[in-house]
């Protein structure tokens, strides 16, 4: 890309290794943006988590995810979002609620198309009633449903089975044209 007089910034690259099984290469890169520091650490922890998820390779990604950690870099809401949206789309189900969790337990809440996404996946993986759970357990962690965002999102990302829908807000009669 240097030779076309294209300078890729460091996330594209990453990405762009891992989608094409380079990632010994995307690993180098990934210590060279640590080691030179111009890039906040969370962002190359994260565009690294990120590229994995996209190849599903969800063992690295989770494995990034937790050496960022353990080396004292806060993962924000971006970054379980993207870890959390590559479990749940990878069929990991288990762990991305347990990251969910952990999530909640950092002081964090997942935005409306993790919430929906991942509430969407539970209900045609394991059930309703495990739907209704994983609702409920989040209400005990205090998150707070947002009517107004979770409709936009259904809105924008549409279609999704009315389940999910009375899942989250009962079985209430809705404008929704499903």
């Amino acid at each position: 890309m240097k030779e076309t007089g294209l300078i890729p910034n460091a996330v594209a690259m990453l990405d762009g290794l891992c989608k094409n099984g380079l990632v010994q290469d995307a690993m180098k890169l990934f210590g060279l943006m640590r080691e030179k520091g111009a890039i906040p650490e969370v962002v190359i922890y994260t565009a690294v988590v990120e590229a994995f998820c996209k190849v599903a390779k969800l063992d690295d990604a989770v494995r990034i995810f937790r050496k960022m950690q353990g080396n004292g870099v806060i993962p924000n809401a971006f970054s379980y979002w993207l870890l959390i949206q590559g479990l749940y789309k990878g069929g990991r189900l288990d762990d991305a609620v347990g990251f969910c969790v952990e999530m909640f337990e950092a002081g964090l809440a997942p935005n409306a198309e993790t919430f929906v996404g991942l509430l969407d996946a539970v209900c045609k993986t394991k059930g309703v009633d495990e739907g209704e759970n994983l609702v409920r357990s989040f209400q005990d962690r205090n998150f707070a449903i947002d009517e107004k965002s979770i409709r936009d999102h259904l809105d924008k990302k549409g279609p999704f089975s009315p389940v999910v829908w009375e899942v989250i807000f009962g079985k209430r009669k809705s404008d929704r044209p499903f």
